[in-house]
């Protein structure tokens, strides 16, 4: 699965290895779903999350949240491991995207 130019949110965050220091961020990015790997490329900013590392998720109306376990934020070639609260504004493909990634 695909999408592009979505908004997505990433709050609580707790960075458990790495530099990155924000512990609430939002950005647009492209995402892909494919072997079991979340891909949210922002261009200076990427987040990769294995579907293993998914520890719950909600469908809201316009959007999923998931909360995972250490996933990677690689900005500017730096990666750090974070926990923490993803939301992704999926629009009226929330409810397909909700059944893929937690079906």
């Amino acid at each position: 699965m695909m999408a592009s130019g979505v908004k997505t949110e990433l709050s609580n965050l707790e960075i458990h290895m790495g530099n990155f220091k924000d512990k609430k961020f939002k950005f647009k990015c492209d995402v892909t779903y494919e072997d079991l790997l979340l891909k949210m490329d922002g261009g200076r900013i990427v987040v990769r999350l294995h579907a293993r590392n998914i520890g719950n998720m909600h469908l809201e109306k316009k959007a999923v949240r998931i909360s995972a376990l250490n996933f990677e934020i690689e900005e500017n070639e730096e990666v750090s491991v974070a926990s923490g609260s993803i939301k992704v504004e999926f629009g009226a493909e929330s409810e397909a995207w909700y059944k893929e990634l937690w079906g």
